[in-house]
């Protein structure tokens, strides 16, 4: 073999051994090692490195494409995450309900400090949320005074739980209970609230767990015209110190909803910002208590995050498995850095009573 082919292979088995331990990642606790978590991060980039190394050797030495094509088989649950191919479901019965979440970043991109642009925005941003304002269920994250005030004025018919930490809950039924997971810190949160629908109760949770906070760092990083190696380390470094420490605490934050959402009396819905991937440990503690509505009906690649990081998806909707998703859809505005999640649910159709 050849020096190039050589060099080549043995990129291929650092690109596997990478995707296997991204594997591992929703399943090890992140306060036992955290560097598993990182591979989870990059599985969209370790997903094409495997699928760009298949091709390569198919065309040419088709003995060493086997390796990347039982990797992808090894993780076909995994890349399911990241990639659907659901059908579209017939029109949803009559007990069902529309149900979104979005994070909004304080309606920003609806701002302006020029009073005369931030009119034109704010009404671009409202004539978009105007389109939704049947939606039963809308549950909203990063919410300031300034995007609280339009959601007020432009949803006038819904219930609002709203505690100033950004996670809201809006719904055109009412509110039985409502209440707090509280995380302890300023800007992010956890509500849930008690509805009463008109055939059922459920409990809903609108979460918008930790950042990592790296994406400038990364953006500063990228953008650098003269490399200072010492320095590029030193930032690496403290992007990577971040992700640890965020990690550790979005997966205490993820534990406190669940342990919360296992005492729920009533059907259980969680949604919101979870600000990682379904490779990681916090997906994997929050799907316990429910199904993912894109891996239910989603269609195509599941991104949610439209910010500088491609290939994300860290906005879900976890339904409780007693409930069908009829519907899912990721609607492509640019109203945020998040995309908002659409999906209808159904409930069972009741068996009536045998003489």
């Amino acid at each position: 073999m050849k020096f190039f082919d050589r060099s080549i292979l043995l990129i291929n088995l650092c690109i596997i051994v990478g995707t296997l331990l991204a594997y591992l990642a929703p399943v090890i606790d992140p306060e036992l090692t955290w560097t598993i978590s990182f591979f989870g991060l990059f599985y969209p980039v370790l997903l094409i490195g495997n699928f760009v190394f298949l091709l390569y050797w198919l065309f040419k030495k088709q003995k060493y494409m086997w390796a990347s094509f039982i990797c992808l088989l090894i993780g076909w649950s995994q890349f399911l995450g990241f990639i659907s191919f659901n059908s579209i479901k017939e029109e949803a019965k009559e007990e069902s309900i529309s149900f979104m979440t979005y994070n909004i970043s304080n309606a920003s991109y609806g701002y302006d400090k020029k009073k005369k642009n931030r009119d034109e925005k704010k009404q671009a941003f409202i004539n978009f949320l105007e389109q939704y304002k049947d939606t039963d269920i809308f549950c909203i994250q990063e919410v300031g005074d300034y995007a609280y005030d339009i959601l007020k004025k432009t949803f006038p018919a819904h219930f609002i739980h709203y505690k100033e930490k950004g996670a809201i809950i809006m719904s055109k039924y009412p509110f039985l209970s409502k209440g707090e997971v509280d995380f302890g810190t300023i800007t992010n949160s956890c509500l849930w609230a008690d509805i009463n629908l008109d055939f059922d109760t459920i409990r809903v949770y609108s979460y918008h767990l930790q950042s990592n906070q790296i994406s400038r760092d990364a953006e500063k990083l990228a953008n650098q015209t003269e490399l200072d190696q010492k320095q590029a380390w030193y930032d690496i470094k403290g992007m990577l110190r971040k992700f640890r420490n965020h990690h550790l605490q979005r997966s205490r934050q993820a534990e406190k909803i669940a342990k919360h959402g296992k005492a729920s009396p009533h059907k259980v819905i969680l949604a919101g910002d979870l600000n990682d991937p379904p490779q990681s440990y916090t997906y994997y503690v929050l799907s316990k208590l429910g199904n993912d509505a894109f891996r239910e009906r989603g269609s195509g690649i599941g991104t949610t995050y439209a910010g500088k990081i491609p290939l994300l998806r860290i906005d879900y909707v976890f339904v409780d498995k007693a409930l069908t998703v009829n519907s899912f859809d990721i609607i492509k505005d640019s109203f945020s850095d998040h995309y908002a999640v659409s999906t209808v649910l159904e409930w069972p159709k009741k068996t009536e009573p045998t003489d």
